[in-house]
């Protein structure tokens, strides 16, 4: 009976460790989150929501593709504000969705046009390319434009065209959305479960000598 319960703990120990390692290895939470806006009457410029490029980590990786001489730049909130005055575009409010599919939530507003971006002198950071542009913007400088309503980003054409059909913010995952609690315990309860079933399974029952019965 205590060798048929050793090598149930083995079992169950390897079981439970293999469980673990996978939690912590193959179904470990993505190291980023990464979130598309995507749309095909976006307006003349989209731009995030103050408080958004702050949403995990020190830096947040920005791309906009899908358009011709495409523009892409960081700004403070108000300044960008005042730029857009009435012209369409499209703001992306927040991250919806679980975290292994994170969604862009997005509102359109505004008519008309605007002028062309590269003509203005109110980008803290800036990349254009002819299909495509890229941009890394640290977020530990956002507390310094706090007063200006914080800092946005901004992608457009040139400003009459419609503004790129596809931007992309991406975080590394920080906090609750790096965490996989379950992964360690099981590692640790398999570990201490094979150490119990090792243990039993190598210790020897004890005899009683037939001479010894006899005595008895």
């Amino acid at each position: 009976m205590r060798r048929l319960l050793a090598w149930l703990l083995l079992a169950l120990g390897l079981t439970c460790g293999v469980a673990g390692a996978l939690v912590l290895t193959v179904f470990a939470p993505a190291d980023r989150i990464d979130v598309t806006r995507t749309g095909d009457d976006p307006g003349v410029a989209i731009v995030s929501a103050p408080g958004l490029l702050d949403l995990s980590g020190s830096d947040v990786r920005l791309g906009a593709s899908g358009g011709k001489d495409v523009f892409l730049a960081v700004a403070r909130a108000d300044d960008v504000t005042a730029w857009l005055a009435d012209a369409a575009h499209t703001e992306v409010t927040g991250v919806g969705g679980d975290l292994d599919d994170p969604t862009a939530v997005a509102a359109t507003s505004g008519t008309g046009a605007a002028t062309d971006p590269r003509s203005a002198d109110i980008w803290l950071a800036s990349a254009s390319g002819t299909d495509s542009a890229r941009l890394t913007w640290s977020t530990a400088a956002d507390r310094d434009y706090a007063d200006a309503g914080g800092v946005v980003v901004f992608a457009a054409t040139d400003g009459t065209s419609a503004a790129p059909q596809r931007v992309s913010f991406s975080w590394a995952a920080e906090g609750r959305a790096a965490e996989n609690p379950s992964g360690v315990p099981l590692v640790i309860a398999g570990c201490v479960l094979v150490l119990l079933g090792a243990i039993g399974a190598l210790l020897r029952p004890r005899t009683t000598r037939p001479g010894a019965r006899r005595r008895a």
